[in-house]
């Protein structure tokens, strides 16, 4: 479609929409595909007003960057934090101490179950797998002794053929 053609077709839908009113031209940033005549028509179309960036928050001041969004950056961006002291001899230092030390020794033996549970599942596969290894032993026996048991049958069959062709 033509730029003329879209823009006609554009201008005949904003003029037939029923959606709330055309809010007051702006200053919007220009599209090289629309006439002068035809910037924000598709933010009229949509009943949306379009506001210009203005040049102050597109700075890249510091201010501007630990502004609101200081949770979201890095740790070295954002401002230091200030650790209220609590007196050793509180009861809630002492409280809080207490309840580190719960979680450091339920964490401590959790981590004790886990490497027993491994050592004992390492032990169980080593006795699987010696268990496995003298199976293999016991069929490669077994395939070497049937082997020969046919080898064996296949000679005296051609033995016996030889025999029987001579007659």
């Amino acid at each position: 479609m033509s730029d003329s053609r879209g823009s006609s077709v554009i201008q005949e839908w904003v003029s037939s929409y029923q959606g709330p009113s055309a809010p007051p031209q702006m200053d919007v940033l220009y599209s090289p595909g629309l006439r002068a005549d035809d910037r924000g028509l598709g933010d009229q179309m949509m009943g949306l007003s379009y506001l210009p960036y203005s040049s102050t928050c597109i700075s890249t001041t510091s201010s501007s960057i630990t502004g609101d969004f200081s949770p979201f950056l890095h740790p070295s961006l954002r401002p230091p934090v200030t650790k209220r002291s609590i007196s050793k001899d509180s009861a809630e230092y002492r409280l809080r101490r207490e309840r580190n030390n719960i979680a450091v020794r339920k964490s401590r033996d959790k981590a004790r179950r886990r490497i027993m549970l491994t050592q004992q599942r390492a032990l169980q596969l080593q006795d699987e797998n010696q268990r496995l290894q003298l199976r293999i032993g016991q069929l490669t026996q077994e395939l070497d002794m049937l082997k020969h048991v046919l080898s064996q049958r296949h000679m005296s069959g051609v033995d016996e053929g030889a025999g029987d062709a001579s007659m």
